[in-house]
């Protein structure tokens, strides 16, 4: 029986798959893969839920029994709690001032007033870390291995940020930065792109031949 069980997810994941596959080349049945569409994200928000649920149970176990870093997840909990209650107080305000309730809820105007001056700025400041962190991984990385690898990576963000300096207005500096930045990452962001995508392609084709079972696990 439990053998049978673990077999009828994997069954439907298969036949669903395949049928879906199948409506990209038969347009007639082209409207069942809306369906299905709209079936998946139904799934997918109740998963976001219980995946929410999940995380304040993880945390709050992580408080209670007073683990390494219960601070972070004290502010976690709190910052779930309290911000989007926040947000529709916001909302609540506004409605009493004549503001349309399509302007409102989860996405409204005081979850984006929040995002703006609360995320927002806290994105500012680690993207404004990030030259230093960088700086910091390139020294330790030639201290541990003196290598060609490290002394590229070394002279590499070195080039990137003295280019991104106002202070180093060189000609010479941006347009070293711009290579780096425009031609070579974007060629390595790029390849690990379409890394990924394969990555996707043959997970999935593993899948719907019954090779990997992620629901049955």
């Amino acid at each position: 029986m439990i053998r049978i069980l673990r077999i009828v997810p994997a069954v439907i994941t298969m036949v669903v798959g395949w049928f879906t596959l199948l409506t990209y080349f038969v347009p007639g049945i082209a409207v069942a893969r809306y369906v299905l569409v709209e079936l998946a994200i139904i799934i997918a928000a109740f998963a976001l839920i219980l995946g929410w649920f999940n995380l304040l149970a993880v945390h709050s176990t992580h408080i209670v029994r007073q683990h390494s870093g219960w601070f972070y997840s004290f502010v976690l909990i709190a910052s779930n709690l309290v911000l989007v209650p926040l947000a529709y107080i916001w909302d609540a305000l506004l409605v009493g001032r004549g503001q349309s309730l399509a302007q409102l809820g989860v996405s409204g105007i005081g979850m984006v007033e929040l995002y703006k001056y609360i995320l927002v700025p806290i994105q500012a400041s680690l993207a404004a870390l990030l030259p230093f962190l960088l700086a910091l991984a390139a020294y330790r990385t030639l201290r541990m291995r003196r290598t060609l690898g490290a002394v590229v990576f070394l002279l590499t963000a070195i080039l990137v940020l003295l280019g991104q300096v106002p202070l180093f207005n060189l000609t010479i500096l941006k347009d070293a930065r711009d290579l780096i930045v425009r031609v070579l990452a974007m060629a390595g962001m790029r390849g690990i792109l379409l890394g990924v995508a394969l990555g996707i392609t043959a997970t999935a084709l593993r899948i719907l031949i019954g090779a990997d079972r992620p629901s049955s696990d």
